[in-house]
């Protein structure tokens, strides 16, 4: 459960961002995560009465025996830390044998869609939190309760406040993503990804729901974004058999396809949208001479039309992927992603290139859809892997928390006004798998929670793994014994850490996280001995996982610029750093004082001696393992004694794969196979010689639905 937006309630303001509050001009106060959570749920419910197994089910994930006592502290302790939030008033009241209730209205920050209903409920909220306890007439109270009563139905009656309603459109087991409903929503078309690996567009008819969806698509290819006409008559996606990748227009009746473009194969973004007037395409491409994918049009009507680039094409310090036409065709919206942690929503005239930002703050967009009337967007967004839906004001930059988890993809019935969108959690854990079993042995989970927990790595020095968890709201660096017991939260940083990785010697982690601004990301070194935290010195703003040299003297990171990525490394005591691959390296690991095994595209494993003055010219390489490996980083190397083997995620078509590689004898032996989808897509796998066992990130395959959301702040 996430809360993300401030409000107050009475002079208290609440940061649930910062689990803190402040009341009037005081110094803020830090609050338990639990406390915030709770009061954020009970400000969401107001002015319902909300029993007590519901809010140990939303806030302590439904665990009564943890619950029970720990809600009843939890009141106490929030009543204690707003007092004087409403003068001498009440601001919690226990309802006996019913549950509890807020008293004061929350008012939410940056919301003006949601000022006249609360002036409206703050008439309520004026009867409601009157001191009746200061007045000694039964009278009084009585025609305060009938007069209170009386307003509400009137209220609730007249249709002033609308609970919003969801409606769940598909049930199928396994994915099914990127929704795009026909201009009158009859229709909707979505990817569908079966347990059993199976990726095709399937189109469903809302007026014949118990019909089952009808396929589009037949082949091995994989189906990407699909977005219809504005006249209903076709519907474009595109195609990747590994081999090309094509835009293919779709005509909904005969069933007739047309190639209209190629798009990049390796791209991963194949985001589309059709202008109002169904005369341009818009999509992800990569034409010679740019280095980078970007956003590309093409003119639908001009049997000649040749791509035209859209985005920026050199010297850029973000990249553009998803977007949608404005409905009157003069603007787009588009996300730019400056760095990993980056990414926010900009409009831009069509007219004259010139754009302004609309979002601020948000790491990873997932999906964005117009309101029909043009004066409203709808978007997702994910942070430290919680996605939620957002309503915002394109003229004034607001923004409405939905307060929907999993929240993705929205997209909008052009004529019905309907907002259909896809429900995907995330959930990911660590898990170990013994290597000691001749018969073959299921995963374990070691941490696992309803919180995510990933990229683990174990130092044998302190027989410990180090991990992240996004149970504050951020990802942040934790420690765990190997049984996962003794859990502790190393960081503080309120932003999202990625790839951490002890030393060496046991006394040091570094991992990447981005600066203030976070247009750039840093490898920085926290100190487990005095807790120090420092930045390794670079000039550059992308780097990737880090690793350390045998005498943790060194980082080894991929870097990002605009004419190459590769491998250096970064001399922690003079502050120097060299390039130290040449065919693009991604991820490395030293196999000795000068010997390094790296990967550079998911096709296998290279090698390469660490030379004093590497140059371009002298750099040689090995390859040592070829493969088709999940990706780049998808690996390990491990050696203990005279072994020295590779560990790593292959995606074969039925089922993910764990696979180890002897270097010595040139071996392959499956370790274990698992259901597609449940090893996570940032995957991370460390051994732990002390047991013989692997300690990875694993993922529950996803339950991916579309739903449909009415609204009353997305009423026609």
């Amino acid at each position: 459960m996430t809360f993300k937006q401030p409000f107050c309630i009475g002079k208290c303001q609440v940061l649930p961002h910062e689990y803190s509050i402040q009341i009037g001009q005081e110094e803020k106060q830090s609050l338990q995560p639990k406390l915030v959570e709770l009061l954020c749920y009970l400000a969401k419910q107001y002015p319902r009465i909300i029993p007590r197994e519901e809010l140990i089910e939303k806030v302590w994930a439904g665990n009564t025996y943890v619950g029970e006592k720990a809600l009843t502290n939890a009141i106490w302790n929030l009543r204690q830390n707003l007092k004087g939030s409403d003068g001498d008033n009440e601001v919690i009241e226990t309802i006996r044998k019913a549950g509890y209730r807020l008293l004061i209205i929350p008012v939410y920050e940056n919301n003006p869609d949601l000022a006249p209903l609360l002036q409206q409920k703050t008439a309520i909220n004026t009867v409601i939190t009157s001191p009746l306890k200061k007045t000694k007439s039964k009278l009084l109270y009585l025609l305060f309760t009938v007069l209170i009563g009386l307003f509400i139905w009137q209220f609730f009656n007249k249709n002033e406040f609308v609970q919003p309603k969801i409606t769940k459109i598909t049930k199928s087991p396994g994915g099914e993503t990127f929704v795009s409903p026909s201009p009158n929503g009859r229709f909707i078309t979505y990817k569908w990804l079966t347990p059993d690996g199976k990726n095709n567009l399937f189109l469903h008819d809302r007026q014949q729901p118990e019909t089952p969806a009808k396929q589009l698509t037949f082949d091995h290819a994989t189906q990407g974004y699909s977005t219809w006409s504005h006249n209903g008559k076709f519907l474009y996606f595109s195609r990747n058999n590994k081999n090309q990748c094509n835009i293919i227009q779709l005509n909904i009746k005969t069933h007739q396809e047309k190639v209209i473009v190629s798009c990049p194969i390796n791209s991963g973004y194949y985001y589309l949208d059709v202008s109002p007037d169904d005369k341009t395409l818009a999509y992800h491409g990569k034409e010679s001479p740019a280095k980078e994918t970007g956003i590309y049009f093409i003119s639908l009507t001009d049997k000649n039309a040749k791509p035209r680039r859209f985005s920026c094409f050199k010297d850029c310090d973000y990249r553009e992927r998803d977007f949608a036409f404005s409905p009157d065709g003069d603007y787009i919206a588009v996300t730019r992603r400056f760095s990993r942690f980056n990414e926010n929503i900009f409009l831009v005239n069509l007219a004259n290139k010139e754009s302004s930002q609309l979002t601020f703050k948000e790491q990873d967009i997932v999906g964005l859809a117009w309101h029909p009337q043009g004066k409203k967007l709808v978007y997702g967004a994910q942070r430290a892997d919680v996605r939620s839906g957002y309503i915002l004001n394109v003229k004034d930059k607001t923004t409405y928390n939905l307060h929907l988890d999993g929240f993705s993809y929205p997209a909008f019935a052009r004529n019905s006004g309907e907002l259909f969108y896809q429900q995907r959690p995330e959930n990911y854990y660590i898990a170990r798998l013994s290597l000691n079993n001749t018969v073959a042995s299921s995963p374990l989970p070691v941490i696992q929670s309803t919180y995510n927990h990933l990229y683990p790595h174990y130092s044998s020095v302190n027989n410990k793994i180090i991990y992240l968890s996004n149970e504050s709201g951020h990802y942040e660096l934790w420690s765990a014994d190997v049984d996962g017991k003794k859990r502790e939260q190393l960081t503080h940083l309120q932003r999202t850490i990625r790839y951490p990785r002890w030393s060496h010697d046991g006394t040091k982690v570094a991992f990447l996280s981005p600066l203030e601004d976070q247009n750039s990301d840093k490898i920085f070194i926290l100190n487990t001995l005095n807790n120090k935290l420092s930045i390794v010195n670079s000039p550059y703003n992308v780097h990737n996982r880090p690793t350390w040299s045998l005498d943790d003297k060194a980082i080894l990171a991929s870097v990002t610029t605009d004419e190459y990525r590769d491998i250096h490394l970064f001399n922690i005591n003079n502050n120097s750093n060299k390039r130290i691959t040449f065919d693009g390296g991604r991820y490395g690991i030293m196999m000795s004082d000068s010997e390094m095994v790296y990967s550079k595209n998911s096709h296998g494993l290279w090698k390469t001696q660490l030379i004093a003055e590497v140059e371009k010219q002298s750099f040689s390489t090995t390859r040592i393992l070829k493969t088709k490996m999940s990706n780049s980083y998808a690996w390990t190397y491990h050696q203990q004694g005279e072994e020295q083997e590779l560990f790593f995620k292959e995606n074969l078509a039925q089922f993910q794969q764990i696979t180890q590689y002897n270097l010595i004898d040139k071996k392959h032996t499956p370790i274990v196979r698992v259901p597609l989808l449940t090893l996570s897509r940032d995957f991370a796998i460390t051994t732990e010689s002390k047991n013989n066992t692997l300690l990875f990130t694993r993922s529950r395959f996803p339950q991916v639905d579309i739903k449909m959301l009415e609204h009353p702040m997305l009423a026609k």
